[in-house]
């Protein structure tokens, strides 16, 4: 009966850890102790069979199970046959990137001391209320060798040193990045704005697209089912906020890929994507909260507008529709107010009319929900009124003082964005250059 006690609660205690432990912050600290690989457990038999070679490196087929374990405990997915074969080539993906990272790190001369790797450990060790000898022990009761929490610990430490040493010379956010980014918050106030995670799964020349899909496919369905969505991004992310659970911060419309972008508008408040595929992978991504752009009451925002109306000559269903169909085709082509006053030059009897700058709490409630989320050049979809086929475009928008975020602040988010892509493409390059040869 004890038994039977205690087990489960060991691993829960084991999960608990490695939500933390792969969130860590790593210091960025020089040490002349070599970078060494710590993940190669020393089994006979099976156990140290080569999974994959990388650059003349083995991977074994226990560090490989270690990591499989890994991965199902702290994401809290099913244990089983299947499990594990849907896994297994993400896994070695995921071992091959830390294997170039930890190489890349060696042939930079950037080392991680012991002292650093374990005080990373015991900090984690630390936030789930355990000692270091605790956190072993939770590890060994859930399966999951201590070695492989080491090694996964090791690239992340070696790697953030590459980054911090290569990539961040390349990264520079220049004002009128900044400055043309406030002015689409200002251009944007009003509309909704999503606070986002993700998991990432890359799709590149040495991967099956159909292989990586089943596997977001199979991510999405055991997320359904309870497993945790943070968990599962740090052990299968492979974008930079994946240590912190894949975590996007918030995101304005328009500022991910289209398809993504019209997916989150999509989506209600706790809702997760199915696999979304992007330019460079596939994308599932967590809504986890919303919001309207701009601190402050929305009612504050002064807009101008401009009314663009189609006459409708009498009022059977087709004369509608044709004015309907005009205005639509404005809407659809128009680029801003001017392009609504070149249209009435070539739509026989269409009117202008321009309303000047209006808090949006002193427009009729009908007018200022149409209007509301649109941006400065964006027009509503034609509408059927008395006067005849009607849309509304925004031609300005004034949001009040203090509404917009500092400089320093869209500064850091730009500069993480750009350090997160690049980063990306460096390990890319990296993968792309290397001599790969996988066994399982």
């Amino acid at each position: 009966m004890t038994q039977n006690v205690t087990r489960p609660t060991m691993k829960s205690l084991a999960r608990n850890a490695l939500l933390g432990a792969t969130a860590l912050s790593i210091a960025l600290l020089s040490s002349p102790t070599p970078v060494l690989a710590q993940g190669a457990i020393g089994a006979q038999g099976q156990l140290g069979r080569i999974a994959a070679i990388v650059n003349e490196e083995p991977i074994t087929v226990a560090d490989v199970e270690g990591r499989l374990q890994l991965a199902i405990v702290s994401s809290g997915l099913p244990d089983n046959a299947e499990t594990r074969q849907r896994l297994l080539p993400q896994v070695i993906r995921l071992l091959t990137d830390e294997a170039l990272q930890i190489q890349e790190a060696r042939e930079r001369n950037l080392s991680v001391t012991e002292d650093e790797l374990t005080q990373d450990l015991e900090a984690a060790a630390q936030r789930n209320r355990m000692d270091i000898e605790q956190l072993k022990a939770a590890l060994a009761q859930a399966g999951v060798p201590w070695t492989t929490m080491r090694q996964q610990m090791l690239a992340q430490i070696a790697w953030s040193k590459v980054v911090q040493r290569v990539v961040r010379q390349q990264v520079n956010v220049p004002d009128s990045e900044v400055n043309a980014y406030i002015e689409r918050v200002r251009a944007n106030a009003g509309k909704p704005e999503y606070q986002v995670a993700e998991i990432f799964l890359t799709v590149d020349s040495n991967t099956s697209e159909a292989e990586v899909q089943r596997l977001g496919e199979r991510l999405v369905d055991q997320i359904g089912r309870g497993a945790n969505f943070s968990a599962v991004a740090r052990q299968f992310s492979q974008s930079a906020g994946a240590a912190n659970g894949g975590d996007l911060g918030w995101i304005q419309q328009g500022q991910l890929e289209d398809n993504l972008d019209r997916a989150l508008q999509q989506m209600q408040k706790g809702q997760f994507s199915r696999p979304i595929r992007g330019a460079a992978g596939y994308h599932i991504l967590w809504l986890r909260d919303q919001r309207i752009v701009a601190a402050g009451d929305p009612k504050n925002i002064q807009v101008a507008i401009r009314q663009f109306v189609v006459p409708i000559a009498g009022t059977d269903q087709a004369q509608q529709d044709a004015a309907f169909n005009i205005a639509k085709q404005v809407s659809e082509q128009a680029r801003g107010c001017e392009a609504l006053e070149q249209a009435t030059q070539q739509v026989p009897g269409a009117q202008v009319f321009t309303q000047p700058l209006t808090r949006l709490g002193d427009v009729p409630q009908q007018i200022a929900d149409l209007v509301g989320a649109l941006g400065v050049g964006q027009s509503t979809a034609p509408l059927i009124t008395d006067r005849g086929a009607m849309l509304l475009m925004v031609c300005d928008r004034v949001v009040p003082e203090g509404s917009l975020p500092p400089p320093d602040q869209v500064r850091n988010m730009l500069y993480q964005e750009r350090m997160d892509l690049q980063q990306r493409r460096y390990l890319r390059d990296l993968r792309r250059n290397a001599t790969i040869e996988t066994r399982m």
